[in-house]
């Protein structure tokens, strides 16, 4: 194959490589943002049916559509204060069933 043509094919990121990629931790964190975040790129089968990939273009092309965000250290507390009172107005938090 020649260097023209592997440059016109799409590179194709692994599981491992997109976690790396988004700073996630997990698997799950990736199908979490899948269902949370309908813009976001859908895997491609790539192999056995259970081995997928995403095209590196389409995830950058998704990360560019992200809007910047300029925080300091008191807007990052008020996100997570945000973020912690759904759960705290429920009474959930700490309980179990």
């Amino acid at each position: 194959m020649s260097n023209e043509a592997k440059l016109n094919e799409p590179e194709v990121l692994t599981f491992n490589s997109l976690l790396a990629l988004l700073n996630r931790r997990s698997r799950q964190s990736i199908y979490d943002l899948m269902r949370r975040d309908p813009s976001f790129p859908r895997p491609r089968q790539i192999g056995s049916e259970f081995s997928i990939g995403w095209l590196r273009g389409e995830v950058f092309e998704w990360l560019n559509t992200r809007p910047p965000v300029e925080l300091n250290g008191l807007d990052a507390i008020e996100r997570r204060k945000r973020a912690c009172r759904p759960a705290a107005a429920t009474g959930r938090i700490g309980k179990t069933s």
